[in-house]
C-alpha cells in the first residue's frame, strides 16, 4: 500500500508495520525530513528504508535529516540531486546502496555513523563539492569509484576494519593532500589514487599484500615511495606519472617490475633494483629524465621482452651492476643498450 504523510510517500508492508520512503509523483524539494515513525489508519509503522531512485533527480532538494530507524539508503536513491548541500544520517543506518549519491555536486561534506557496514560502489562519486568525509569506524571495505572525480575532498578518514581500498575509489580526487590507512589494510586495488595530484605522502602498513596496476597513477606531488614487504612485485603503472617522485625503496624480496612502473618519473635520479629481481616489464623506466644511476643488483640480468627505456635514459644513466658481470650485462637483451655500465663496489 502506498500513502502520502507530511508530502512524503510512503510504501508499507503491513505485516511487518514498515514504511520504505519511495519516489513521489511531484519531485521533492527544500528540506525533507524523514521521520522515526508514521501514522496510518491508526497503525504505527517504523520508517526503515529508502528506496532505489526515491529521490533521484530531485534538483530541488536541499537538505535531507533521516530518522533513527533509516536501515537502509538504496541504489541511486538520491543521486544527481544536484542542489543538495546537506544530509544528516541516522544513527539506525547500515547500508548505503550502490550510487546513491553520485552527482550530488552541491554536498560538502559527509559524517557516517558508526554502524553503516556497506557503503556501495560510487556511492559519493562526482561529488564535485565534496571536501570532508568521516567513514563508520565498522566499514568493511572502500567500494570501487567510491569518490571517483570528488576533486574538492581534501581530508578523508578511513575507519580502522578496512581491508581493501577498491578500483578508482579515489581517482581524480584532486585534492586530496593526506591519507591516514589503518593498520589491517590487506590491498590497494587498480586506479584506486589515481590522479591525485595533491597526494605528497603515502605510507602504507606493513599489512598490505597486494598495491595493483596504476593506483598511484599520476599523483604529481608524490615525493617518496616505500613497498611493503608483504607486496612481491611493483604492479603495471603503479607510480607512472610521479613526477615529483625522488625516492623509491623497493625491499629484497621484489620479484617483478612492471610495465610502465616508473613511466614520466621526471624527477626521479636513482633507484635499486632488488637481487631477487627476475624481470621488468616493458617501459619501466620510460621518461625517467633524471635518472642518473640504476642500480640493479641482480645476479642474473632481469628478463626483459622489450625497451625497459628510452635512448635518452640508455645514454644519459649509469647502470651499476654486481661485481664480475658487467660482461654478463653487456651481452643481455635489452642491457646492452645501456651505454655506461660499471660494477658496484
Amino acid at each position: 500500500m502506498i500513502v502520502v504523510v507530511d508530502n512524503i510517500t510512503y510504501l508499507l508492508d503491513t505485516e511487518k508495520k514498515n514504511a520504505t520512503v519511495t519516489r513521489s509523483l511531484e519531485p521533492y524539494s527544500g528540506c525533507v525530513t524523514i521521520p522515526d515513525t508514521i501514522v496510518c489508519n491508526a497503525v504505527e509503522y517504523m520508517v526503515a528504508d529508502i528506496l532505489d531512485e526515491a529521490f533521484a533527480g530531485c534538483t530541488g532538494l536541499q537538505t535531507v535529516v533521516m530518522g533513527a530507524n533509516v536501515e537502509s539508503v538504496g541504489i541511486s536513491a538520491f543521486e544527481g540531486c544536484s542542489m543538495l548541500s546537506d544530509v544528516v544520517f541516522g544513527v539506525g543506518l547500515h547500508v548505503i546502496g550502490m550510487e546513491a549519491f553520485k552527482g550530488c555536486t552541491s554536498l560538502k561534506n559527509v559524517s557516517l555513523p558508526k554502524d553503516v557496514i556497506v557503503v556501495g560502489k560510487g556511492a559519493f562519486a562526482a561529488c564535485e563539492a565534496l571536501e570532508t568525509v568521516t567513514l563508520s569506524q565498522n566499514l568493511i571495505n572502500i567500494e570501487p569509484s567510491l569518490f571517483d572525480g570528488c576533486k574538492s575532498l581534501s581530508t578523508v578518514s578511513i575507519g580502522p576494519m578496512v581491508d581493501s581500498i577498491g578500483e578508482y575509489a579515489f581517482c581524480g580526487c584532486s585534492s586530496l593532500s593526506d591519507v591516514q590507512f589503518p593498520d589491517g589494510l590487506l590491498n590497494v586495488e587498480g586506479w584506486a589514487f589515481r590522479d591525485c595530484i595533491s597526494l605528497k605522502e603515502i605510507v602504507l602498513p606493513a599489512t598490505v599484500v597486494s598495491v595493483k596496476k596504476g593506483a598511484f597513477w599520476g599523483c604529481s606531488s608524490l615525493v617518496s615511495f616505500e613497498l611493503p614487504k608483504g607486496v612481491n612485485m611493483l604492479d603495471q603503472g603503479v607510480l607512472a606519472g610521479c613526477t615529483a617522485l625522488e625516492n623509491v625503496k623497493l625491499h629484497s624480496g621484489v620479484l617483478n617490475i612492471g610495465y610502465g612502473a616508473f613511466y614520466n618519473c621526471s624527477s626521479l635520479e636513482s633507484i635499486t633494483v632488488p637481487a631477487a629481481v627476475v624481470g621488468i616489464g616493458d617501459q619501466a623506466f620510460r621518461s625517467c629524465t633524471s635518472l642518473k644511476v640504476l642500480n640493479v643488483m641482480c645476479e642474473a640480468a632481469p628478463m626483459c621482452s622489450n625497451d625497459i627505456a628510452d635512448s635518452g635514459v640508455y645514454a644519459k644513466a649509469l647502470l651499476r651492476v654486481p661485481k664480475g658481470l658487467v660482461g654478463e650485462y653487456g651481452f643481455a637483451r635489452i642491457w646492452d643498450r645501456f651505454e655506461n655500465v660499471e660494477e658496484i663496489e
